[in-house]
């Protein structure tokens, strides 16, 4: 567990949640580079491209946000 700025207490069950978040955003970003490669439709391309900068940007927020959380720097 990890204290927080404001004394909340982050839980075992939580931080499971938010590894699982990680990881499915890691994998929604994976398949999305993965079809837009694929795609011959460049509608579809640019979409999925789009979408993949997307999952990129919520690993970021989340990975700030549990650093945060915990106290630690990059």
């Amino acid at each position: 567990m990890y204290n927080t700025q404001e004394n909340q207490v982050i839980s075992g069950k939580e931080l499971s949640y938010l590894s699982d978040t990680f990881k499915n955003e890691e994998l929604l970003a994976k398949l999305c580079v993965q079809g837009a490669v694929n795609s011959q439709s460049q509608s579809l391309k640019q979409t999925l491209s789009h979408l993949s900068q997307e999952r990129l940007q919520n690993m970021s927020i989340l990975m700030n946000a549990l650093q945060q959380q915990s106290g630690m720097t990059h």
